[in-house]
């Protein structure tokens, strides 16, 4: 029985220790074995991103103008396009020709791309996308490309293998960013 008196205590103790354990616990608050000298573990956290490779990316361009400066808002000129459907994936780091342009004596300051398709081949499904416009206005460079019997090479990267996003539902949507190059022909 005398243990029982001692055991006593150490009852009140393991009860009011029990009661102390749940409030705190309750609050979110936790207690871990081994007290405040035990080595903090790391957490490490990883962000990853699931690949898509853009087998195919295949714009149909119907129509490339310039718009001349001088000569008011609806004077464009419009080119003779060599081509009509362009695979972009097959365009990283290279060119194709896309239209050859007779622009008279000038100043042009916006090339205009009417583009009525795109389609993508993305990890061998084939979609149908949507772009959020059909036309596209870019100003030329910095400043206006001025037109004197120079030739001129205008290179439009459309940015757009990298800009493919799949949606949950299925659909593909392709959001271009536009940058226009211009320089002397050599």
């Amino acid at each position: 029985m005398k243990g029982w008196v001692v055991g006593g205590t150490i009852v009140v103790i393991i009860v009011i220790g029990a009661i102390v354990y749940l409030m705190l616990s309750s609050h979110g608050i936790g207690i871990t074995p081994g007290g405040p000298t035990s080595p903090a573990s790391q957490v490490y956290v990883y962000l990853t991103d699931k690949t898509m490779k853009v087998d195919h990316l295949y714009v149909i361009i119907n129509e490339i103008a310039f718009h001349n400066e001088g000569g008011g808002n609806n004077t464009w000129i419009t080119c003779s396009l060599t081509k009509t459907s362009f695979d972009l994936a097959q365009l990283v780091n290279t060119s194709q020709l896309a239209a050859q342009c007779s622009l008279t004596n000038g100043t042009y300051n916006i090339i205009r791309l009417y583009v009525t398709g795109v389609q993508a081949v993305v990890n061998g499904q084939t979609y149908n996308c949507t772009l959020p416009s059909g036309r596209f206005e870019v100003p030329l460079g910095p400043s206006p490309m001025v037109v004197n019997g120079t030739s001129y090479d205008v290179t439009v990267d459309f940015g757009a293998v990298n800009s493919v996003v799949i949606t949950g539902n299925g659909k593909c949507v392709v959001v271009p960013v536009i940058h226009v190059s211009v320089k002397r022909h050599s």
